[in-house]
């Protein structure tokens, strides 16, 4: 019963993370922002119905998140300065907040751009029912990947923690969505996007679910991909294949790693503590 009760905590700890709410690092401030986002586009966004506006609103909200990344975390971005001025701890912390407001207003203008689009897509002549389960699958497949590879690797992963610090803060297993897939959060675990826009038949959705999903797999290729290799495998030259390392015989001494948004797990809450 203890072990249920812990897994649904965790679980829910990972939906609120996920959405840029993580609860041990909440502030006033953080408070205030995350807070005031939620509820400027539960009572604001509705007003405006014009397509042109909520096309905007995506553009500036996947702007805002996808710049702050290529900004900060590459190998000489902003996250020394901001290590240099704040400290370690300190430095992660305001990045992680950055981050987490990029995150929710990024999901929001996704979703905005197919409510206000409803009817500009493919499925005008398709029988409701089949529209509607169409668009829960992939709803239910991309969001349960998400949660579920976020929920194995843990939060500091997600928000690409040791690309901050620029080193390793965890050691590799192979379990979950990582046993399957070599990038679910990045690959499957968008699917739910595009469940969203065949549900309001939104070919705008479905446009900029695809263009916000290239956006991170640029950023994945660019900045992370060859910094797993440089920390992780001291390796300067990136292969050109997405390979699974744990299968490569020359990394014995790393049990295991997808690449992408990587499983990790620390190995004891004393390591932990001590990163932190």
């Amino acid at each position: 019963m203890k072990t249920i009760t812990n897994h649904l905590r965790k679980l829910i700890h990972t939906i609120l993370s996920i959405s840029g709410f993580v609860p041990e690092h909440m502030t006033p401030t953080r408070y205030v922002f995350m807070l005031g986002s939620f509820f400027a586009t539960f009572l604001l966004l509705p007003i405006f119905t014009d397509v042109n506006i909520a096309i905007y609103y995506f553009i500036c909200s996947t702007a805002l998140y996808i710049g702050f990344i290529f900004i900060v975390l590459p190998k000489n971005g902003l996250r020394k300065k901001m290590i240099y001025k704040y400290g370690e701890h300190k430095g992660y912390l305001l990045y992680e907040g950055l981050l987490a407001f990029t995150f929710y207003h990024n999901g929001v203008g996704l979703v905005y751009i197919s409510q206000k689009s409803v009817g500009s897509g493919f499925f005008t002549n398709v029988p409701v029912v089949i529209t509607i389960g169409l668009a829960a699958i992939f709803f239910i497949i991309g969001m349960g990947t998400k949660i579920w590879s976020t929920f194995v690797i843990g939060i500091p992963i997600y928000y690409w923690k040791d690309m901050f610090l620029g080193k390793k803060v965890c050691n590799f297993v192979e379990t979950g969505p990582y046993k399957y897939l070599s990038n679910p959060i990045y690959g499957v675990g968008q699917l739910h996007v595009y469940g969203i826009a065949i549900y309001y038949n939104s070919i705008y959705g479905l446009i900029f679910a695809a263009i916000n999903q290239c956006l991170i797999f640029l950023f994945y290729f660019t900045v992370e991909k060859p910094f797993i290799y440089r920390k992780y495998f001291n390796q300067k030259v990136v292969p050109l294949i997405n390979t699974r390392i744990g299968d490569e015989p020359t990394y014995t001494d790393i049990p295991a790693i997808n690449l992408g948004m990587m499983q990790m797990e620390f190995s004891n809450d004393e390591e932990f503590k001590k990163m932190n």
